[in-house]
């Protein structure tokens, strides 16, 4: 009779293969952490099989060990621990590669693309946006293949003016805000690679930033879109998401993150962990809000188990995730009131853009503006003073008081 193999043998060979396949050391270290994770559980329940009492147990860990939110990469990381598992124990062998995009640059030498991909791994820990994993892993990278054009294969004997030289080639073909968010992400990958902050140093001070009029919708164009909203024509669930946009400007990635319990019905309050800041955010529960809230989870939202407030309305009922999902309901609710139909800018970053311009018309302070938007820098806010066109005249200078001869006009 054919023996099954215990977990704990299993987990060991799995870890074995991981190996033989190429994976970097820190991404086997990462899988070993998950996996005595699931040791652990199955110590706990009894058991030294993957059976399926603790398959459902471990997927349903999916809480951030320090902030006890919800984390996506960590339920995916246990998935594909499940996965490997699983196909060793059916298949009896291990044929899951690492992946290789060529599209997707990565260093030359084995020393770096080990610190690459422990940045990345840092980064998901952190709870960091894909939006800016995505960015920082592209600037990350692109430092490290050109230290290893010019000869350095250790960050530690990389001169200080090759981070100058590294921005003047990004000069030739990238923008001043893209040089911005250059500085930023390499700025990160810096202070989590060196031991002391010697490249760091080096690094560009805060760019000039480049001012644009901030575009925002007119007192015409707002009240075409209550118009909508007072109508059948937009779903209950839409209203509710427009509303929140329109109101108090969170950004759309919080409002397809909002769960039941963030809602505290008794203080009329809406609590929050931002997901871009991962700061903490009290917004008020404004009446229009909070029965448009009430009409939606008591009438039309998908009888489900899930906490998130805002579900798709075909079945399975999941959750809304991607920003996609906003934008296409504004941009819906826009259509149908008859505004900004052409190439104008639609979406939650506009109606963020016009919540601020409007505070800032009513005489509302800019900290307690930064604090609404919840900004970590108040500074973030002086981009919306180019949308009050009125103080922005009171602050013209009229060239009367220049003395010039007429004749150097012509």
């Amino acid at each position: 009779m054919e023996i099954k193999a215990t977990l704990e043998s299993s987990v060991e060979k799995v870890l074995e293969e991981l190996e033989n396949a190429g994976y970097c050391p820190s991404t086997v270290q990462l899988f070993k952490r998950v996996y005595e994770r699931l040791l652990k559980s199955a110590a706990i329940m009894g058991v030294d099989t993957l059976s399926n009492e603790l398959v459902e147990h471990f997927m349903d860990d999916t809480a951030h060990r320090r902030t006890g939110q919800y984390c996506h990469s960590r339920k995916k990381l246990h998935a594909s621990c499940i996965r490997k598992l699983r196909e060793f124990e059916e298949k009896g062998y291990f044929g899951w590669q690492p992946s290789k995009n060529s599209k997707v640059d990565r260093p030359s030498s084995i020393k770096f693309q080990e610190l690459h991909t422990s940045f990345i791994e840092f980064l998901q820990v952190e709870k960091k946006s894909k939006y800016t994993i995505e960015s920082y892993r592209n600037i990350s990278c692109k430092f490290l293949m050109f230290i290893e054009k010019s000869g350095y294969t250790d960050l530690k004997v990389v001169p200080l003016e090759s981070t100058l030289k590294f921005f003047d080639k990004l000069r030739e073909t990238w923008e001043a805000g893209s040089l911005r968010t250059a500085v930023s992400g390499l700025r990160s990958f810096l202070r989590f690679a060196e031991d002391e902050n010697r490249l760091i140093s080096a690094l560009p001070g805060k760019l000039l930033r480049k001012r644009t009029i901030i575009p925002v919708l007119t007192e015409e164009e707002e009240q075409a879109v209550w118009d909508v909203l007072q109508t059948d024509t937009v779903s209950s669930r839409d209203k509710v998401i427009m509303a929140l946009a329109l109101l108090t400007g969170i950004r759309a990635v919080d409002i397809l993150n909002l769960r039941l319990k963030d809602i505290d019905w008794q203080r009329d309050v809406i609590n929050i962990i931002q997901k871009k800041t991962n700061e903490p955010l009290v917004l008020p529960l404004l009446p229009i809000i909070g029965n448009a809230l009430v009409r939606y989870i008591t009438h039309d939202r998908p009888k489900t188990d899930s906490s998130f407030i805002f579900l798709s309305r075909n079945a399975p009922h999941v959750p809304l995730k991607e920003h996609s999902s906003c934008y296409t309901i504004v941009r819906k609710i826009f259509f149908q009131a008859g505004i900004r139909v052409n190439n104008e800018l639609k979406g939650t970053r506009l109606l963020r853009h016009h919540v601020a311009s409007k505070m800032l018309r009513k005489g509302v302070p800019i900290q307690t503006i930064s604090s609404t938007l919840g900004h970590v820098n108040p500074n973030s806010v002086d981009v919306y003073l180019s949308t009050d066109e009125e103080k922005m005249r009171d602050c013209a200078i009229t060239l009367a008081i220049i003395p010039m001869k007429v004749e150097g006009l012509k």
